[in-house]
C-alpha cells in the first residue's frame, strides 16, 4: 500500500526562515541569477519569497510578482483543461484524434491510433520538438501506447484538435477553463501578456549574461505559460480539492490525472542516441495524465498497482529558465521553485528538502536528464 506523504513537519515560518538563510548563499555558489518560491500548506498558498535578481545587467531584484517562462509545467495545466472538456462531452480521451479531423495530421498510418490519453501520458510515439531540428518534418517512432517517450509535439496535435472541435482558439478556451477560475491573474499562455504588464525575469546564460526575451504570440500547449510560482501554486491547489466547486474537476477526474499510466524510462527523446531499445524503466517514477508521478516501488507489478501516486510533479526547462513543481493530494502540501538561470536545476533539491523533506525519486530521475551534455529544451 502506498504510504501517504507528509511535509517536513516544520512550521511555515521556520521553513521561510531556513530559505531566507540558505537561498541567498546558494544562488551565487551555483551561478544562479535569481529564484522565486511558493509553498502550499493545507491546500492553500501559504508563503512566497523571491531572491536574487530578475536582470543581472541592471540589478533589478526579483519579487514574488515577477513572472518567468514556466516552460513544461504548462502541460499539466493544459491537461486539466482537456479533462474539463472531456467531462463536458467535447472529446473522448480514448477516441483516436484523427477521427476528429478532416485529414490525417501526419502521413503515417500510426497517427490514426493516437488518442488524447496517449498524448497526455507521453505514449503517442513522437519525439520531443523534432520539428525544430529536422526542417519542420515530424516523424513517429513507436506504436501509440507502446512505451513512454516524452514529447511536446503531441500536445500541439491535441491543441489543434481542440480548436477543430470548439471552433475557437485554444488560447481563449484554456484561459477560460484554467487561468481565470484559478485566480492566475499574473499568468498568460502567450507573451507579451494579454492580462496586464507583469514584471519579467530575464533568463541568464551559463556565463551569467541575460538573454533577450523573445516574444511568443502563439500558444504552445506544452510550453508557453508565463507566470510566477504563486500562480502555479494556485493551480496546484485545485489538484488538492475534494469539493464540488463548479470550476473544479470532480475527484474522480483528478485521481485519473495522478494515477500511473506508464513507467518512465531513461531513453530521453532529447538525447542524441534515441530511441534506445535497451532503455531501463523506473520502478518509482511514472506518468499519469499531464503530471509526472513518484511513488513507492511497485514490486514488479504494473503501473498503478499500488493505487494513485502520492506525489505529482513536473519540471520546466527553456534552457535559461529551470522550474520545478511538486505536490500531494494526501498531505495537501507542495512547493514551486522557478529560476532564471541555465544552472537553476541545481537548486531544486535544496528547496524540496527544506520545504517538504523526505525522499523524492523524481529528483533523482530528472537529474539523469542533465547528466547528458546533449540536452534539448523541454
Amino acid at each position: 500500500m502506498a504510504v501517504a506523504p507528509s511535509h517536513n513537519g516544520a512550521s511555515v515560518e521556520s521553513i521561510a526562515s531556513h530559505l531566507d538563510e540558505h537561498i541567498p548563499v546558494a544562488l551565487p555558489q551555483a551561478g544562479i541569477a535569481g529564484a522565486s518560491i511558493a509553498l502550499i500548506r493545507d491546500g492553500e498558498l501559504a508563503w512566497a519569497g523571491a531572491y536574487g535578481v530578475a536582470d543581472a545587467s541592471s540589478g533589478r531584484p526579483l519579487t514574488t510578482d515577477t513572472v518567468f517562462e514556466v516552460a513544461s509545467i504548462t502541460k499539466p495545466l493544459f491537461t486539466y483543461g482537456v479533462l474539463k472538456l472531456r467531462n463536458a462531452g467535447v472529446l473522448d480521451l480514448d477516441k483516436p484524434l484523427n477521427d476528429y479531423l478532416h485529414e490525417p495530421y501526419l502521413d503515417d498510418p500510426r497517427i490514426r491510433k493516437v488518442t488524447a490519453r496517449h498524448v497526455l501520458s507521453h505514449q503517442g510515439g513522437f519525439p520531443n520538438w523534432q520539428r525544430q531540428r529536422d526542417d519542420g518534418e515530424l516523424k513517429m517512432y513507436f506504436e501509440p501506447g507502446e512505451r513512454y517517450a516524452y514529447s511536446g509535439e503531441g500536445f500541439q496535435y491535441l491543441k489543434m484538435v481542440i480548436e477543430q472541435l470548439t471552433g475557437r482558439s485554444a488560447l481563449d478556451v484554456m484561459t477560460e477553463l484554467t487561468l481565470e477560475p484559478f485566480g492566475m491573474s499574473s499568468s498568460d499562455l502567450v507573451w507579451p501578456s494579454r492580462r496586464g504588464d507583469p514584471p519579467l525575469a530575464l533568463g541568464h546564460e551559463k556565463d551569467g549574461a541575460p538573454r533577450e526575451k523573445r516574444d511568443s504570440p502563439d500558444m504552445n500547449a506544452a510550453a508557453s505559460l508565463h507566470g510566477n510560482p504563486s500562480d502555479v501554486a494556485r493551480f496546484m491547489t485545485w489538484m488538492m480539492r475534494g469539493d464540488d466547486h463548479p470550476d473544479a474537476l470532480p475527484t474522480g477526474s483528478i485521481e485519473e490525472m495522478i494515477t500511473p499510466n506508464v513507467p518512465v524510462n531513461n531513453s530521453q527523446s532529447w538525447h542524441t542516441v534515441w530511441p534506445r531499445p535497451d532503455a531501463e524503466f523506473s520502478d518509482t517514477v511514472s506518468w499519469g495524465l499531464g503530471w509526472a508521478l513518484e511513488h513507492p516501488p511497485r514490486n514488479g507489478q504494473g503501473p498503478g498497482a499500488n493505487g494513485p501516486s502520492p506525489w505529482f510533479w513536473h519540471w520546466g526547462d527553456n534552457t535559461v529558465y529551470f522550474n520545478f513543481a511538486i505536490g500531494s493530494r494526501e498531505s495537501r502540501s507542495g512547493v514551486v521553485v522557478m529560476t532564471n538561470s541555465a544552472f537553476g536545476y541545481q537548486l531544486w533539491g535544496d528547496v524540496v528538502k527544506i520545504t517538504l523533506g523526505g525522499d523524492h525519486p523524481s529528483l533523482d530521475w530528472v537529474a539523469d536528464v542533465y547528466s547528458s551534455r546533449h540536452r534539448r529544451p523541454l
